[in-house]
C-alpha cells in the first residue's frame, strides 16, 4: 500500500509560525500589565483635574484591554490582529516620543507624584521605562508581523510515494531520501 505525502501533510503551515506568534503574546502581555499598572497606580496620585483624571484613567484602561484583545487574536490567527498590533505601536510610540519629550527637554516628569520634586535619577528610571516600552512593542508588531505570514512556498514539489523517503519535521527540508549511501561523506580508506 502506497500513501502520498506532500511536505505539508507532516504539519499544517501556520504550525511553523506557532512559536513567533506565542513570543509576540507573551510581549505584549508584559506590556500591556505594565499599561494596567501605570493606569491603575500612578495616574490617580497625578494632580490632573478631575475630568482629564478620568478621562486618561478611562483611556489608560481601554488600552490594556486592547493588549488583552490583541493576544487572544495573535494567539488564534485572526486576520485583524495584524492591524490592531500596528495601530498599539504606533499609539504606544506616540505616547513614549511626548513622554520623553516632556521629561528630557521640559523636565517634567509625567509619573512623579503631584507635589513631588523630579530628581535626575527618576526622570533616567522613568526614560528607561519609555524605552523599554517603545522596544517591547516594535518587537511585538515585529514578532506578529513574521508570525502571520504565511510560509513561503517554494516551487517544484513533488507527492512522494515510496517508502524509502521518510518525512522530516524541518521548514526546510522535505523529504531525506534513507536507502541511498552518501559516499561523498564517507571517509576515504587506504
Amino acid at each position: 500500500m502506497s500513501v502520498s505525502h506532500t511536505s505539508t501533510d507532516a504539519v499544517p503551515a501556520h504550525a511553523l509560525r506557532r512559536g513567533t506568534r506565542g513570543f509576540a503574546a507573551v510581549v505584549l502581555f508584559l506590556t500591556g500589565m505594565i499599561v494596567f499598572a501605570v493606569t491603575a497606580f500612578v495616574l490617580p496620585s497625578i494632580a490632573l483635574p478631575g475630568t482629564l483624571l478620568t478621562t486618561l484613567i478611562l483611556l489608560g484602561i481601554g488600552f490594556g484591554v486592547a493588549h488583552l484583545v490583541a493576544i487572544y487574536g495573535v494567539l488564534r490567527r485572526r486576520p485583524w490582529a495584524v492591524s490592531l498590533i500596528l495601530y498599539l505601536l504606533a499609539i504606544g510610540l506616540g505616547l513614549v516620543a511626548f513622554g520623553s519629550l516632556l521629561l528630557l527637554r521640559a523636565g517634567v516628569d509625567l509619573l512623579a507624584p503631584a507635589g513631588v520634586e523630579s530628581t535626575a535619577q527618576a526622570r533616567i528610571q522613568v526614560f528607561g521605562i519609555f524605552v523599554w516600552l517603545a522596544g517591547s512593542w516594535i518587537v511585538a508588531a515585529r514578532f506578529v508581523m513574521r508570525g502571520m505570514a504565511p510560509p513561503e512556498r517554494r516551487p517544484g514539489r513533488e507527492v512522494v510515494t515510496d517508502r524509502s523517503r521518510v518525512m522530516v519535521a524541518h521548514p526546510l527540508v522535505i523529504a531525506a531520501d534513507a536507502t541511498r549511501r552518501r559516499t561523498e561523506f564517507l571517509p576515504q580508506s587506504a
